[in-house]
């Protein structure tokens, strides 16, 4: 299936980064979504037709059900906060106050922590900033303490910024190479001298919305069905992100994943649902999700192989180093 909008945005979002801007207007499937989330995930502007007012509601409906778009406006009025967020890239970015760097940071850190329960106190603070600007040029919002004011003012902020700073950078069979790896040299090397019946446990810590659970998922299937072995397979896939982890255990995605799975694999082990994908019940099995934070909560144990990727890079080395053990 061609998807060139997907194909489009993603491309646009590697090469602009934050000055990219990705607009959905009216039509049919979930063309497009995929690749909102990719410019979204390099911090830059993502915008939808308010569906109400489009002919086809399919594209701008299913890129806001991702919550992956900014702003919704029907077409006339978008012009507004487009031209605004383009003002924004051409400031320059006022910096945190001198005398004060971290109490601002602080004091939304405290009204997160309280909203969602969730301290991001060890989270990178550069990290946290670029999140911020973000969500400050979403509102043509100059500096940080205005900032702080209007999401004193607007509680529901909160939760934006809660979705921006989780915001998951994930798809299927990331990086190729290293599941190439995975296949060739460690899967042989952890089912050997494994008795029949044994279980083969895993776990991915900081799935986001379970595309790397599930590769994982597919690639062992293959392998145990090729070497006729019959092993339990466990895959234990936790995120902080509890709305992540919904659309995780459905396992329904936009057809847009097309363009990182082999066609004989998304036949396989992928249904199609209208304008999506589903993964068949027979890899969904494989995978147990759980809304979980490493930080804070107990590890799972007795493990064969632990899958953590783009997630240690975002927390400060005094958090990296409580985790690791």
């Amino acid at each position: 299936v061609p998807l060139p909008i997907d194909y489009f945005f993603r491309s646009l979002a590697e090469d602009q980064k934050q000055r990219a801007v990705g607009i959905i207007l009216s039509g049919t499937g979930t063309d497009g979504t995929v690749g909102l989330r990719a410019i979204k995930a390099e911090s830059g502007m993502t915008i939808a037709q308010e569906p109400q007012s489009a002919k086809y509601q399919g594209m701008p409906h299913s890129a806001i059900a991702a919550e992956v778009v900014d702003v919704v406006q029907p077409a006339d009025r978008m012009s507004e906060p487009l031209l605004a967020y383009a003002l924004s890239l051409t400031r320059p970015t006022p910096p945190l106050p001198e005398h004060d760097p971290s109490l601002i940071l602080q004091k939304i850190f405290i009204l997160l922590r309280d909203r969602t329960g969730n301290d991001f106190a060890l989270y990178k603070e550069n990290t946290i900033h670029r999140r911020i600007e973000r969500r400050m040029n979403v509102h043509q919002i100059e500096n940080v303490r205005q900032y702080l004011r209007f999401v004193l003012a607007n509680p529901h902020e909160l939760d934006a910024l809660f979705q921006e700073l989780l915001i998951g950078v994930t798809t299927f069979f990331r990086d190729p190479q290293a599941f190439e790896v995975l296949a060739q040299k460690v899967l042989p090397s952890l089912v050997e001298g494994k008795p029949e019946g044994a279980i083969l446990r895993l776990w991915v810590a900081g799935c986001s919305t379970g595309e790397e659970a599930y590769s994982l998922a597919i690639l062992i299937r293959e392998y145990l069905t090729q070497k006729k072995l019959p092993l339990t397979v466990q895959i234990f896939a936790s995120d902080l992100d509890s709305r992540a982890i919904e659309t995780a255990r459905a396992g329904l995605y936009p057809i847009g994943i097309a363009g990182d799975i082999a066609p004989e694999r998304l036949q396989r082990f992928f249904t199609k649902e209208g304008g999506s994908y589903r993964v068949k019940r027979e890899i969904r099995d494989l995978v147990v999700f759980a809304t979980h934070n490493m930080l804070t909560d107990a590890p799972f144990t007795k493990l064969d192989l632990l899958s953590c990727r783009n997630l240690l890079i975002y927390l400060e080395a005094k958090a990296q180093q409580k985790i690791l053990p």
